[in-house]
C-alpha cells in the first residue's frame, strides 16, 4: 500500500515531533546514550554551511556502500542530520514546529531552506533495522532521482554514479 503524499508528510511530521520531544525531555528507548547522542548532534551544529558539508561527505560515503546496514545508517544520519538542523532554526525546515533544547539562532538562507526541506521530504519512516537504533522510530533517506539530482546539485555534488 502506498501513502499519499499528505499522509507521508504527517507521519513525518509526527516523527520529528517525536525526535524533538526525545531531545528535550529525554524520552527514548536508551535515556542516556540516545538523548545525550541527539542532543549532542543539535549542540554541534554551528551554521548551515557545516550541515551542507556534513550532508556531502555523508551522501559521498553512500554512493561507496551504496547497499546494506552501510546505506541505511548513511541515510538515517541524512534525515537525523537535517532534524538537528530543524531545532536550530527554529522549526523552519518542516514548519510549525518550535525549536527544543536550543535558542534556535542559527541563520538560514531562503535558498538553503529550501535544499533542507526538499531533503527532509525523502525522508520515510522505516521499521528496517529496528533495534539498531536507540529511538522508537525510524527514518531514512529515500530519495527520488529526480530529487537526488536536486539535492546534488544543491550541494555542489557531482551527479550521481549509475550503477
Amino acid at each position: 500500500m502506498r501513502l499519499s503524499k499528505k499522509q507521508r508528510t504527517a507521519i513525518i511530521q509526527l516523527l520529528l515531533i517525536t525526535l524533538l520531544v526525545a531531545i528535550g525531555i529525554g524520552i527514548l528507548i536508551e535515556p542516556a546514550q540516545g538523548q545525550s547522542d541527539l542532543q549532542g548532534l543539535v549542540d554541534s551544529i554551528e551554521s548551515v554551511d557545516q550541515v551542507k558539508e556534513d550532508l556531502r561527505q555523508t551522501l559521498e560515503f553512500r554512493d561507496e556502500c551504496a547497499v546494506g546496514s552501510c546505506a541505511n545508517m548513511a541515510g538515517t544520519s541524512i534525515c537525523e542530520t537535517v532534524a538537528a538542523l530543524d531545532v536550530q532554526v527554529n522549526g523552519q525546515i518542516v514548519g510549525g514546529m518550535t525549536s527544543v533544547g536550543s535558542e534556535g539562532n542559527i541563520p538560514i538562507s531562503s535558498s538553503d531552506l529550501a535544499l533542507m526541506k526538499l531533503i527532509f521530504s525523502q525522508c520515510e519512516p522505516t521499521n528496517y533495522q529496528y533495534w539498531n537504533y536507540p529511538m522508537m522510530l525510524h527514518v531514512w533517506y529515500v530519495p527520488s532521482d529526480e530529487v537526488d539530482q536536486q539535492v546534488r546539485q544543491g550541494l555542489g555534488l557531482l551527479p550521481r554514479r549509475a550503477r
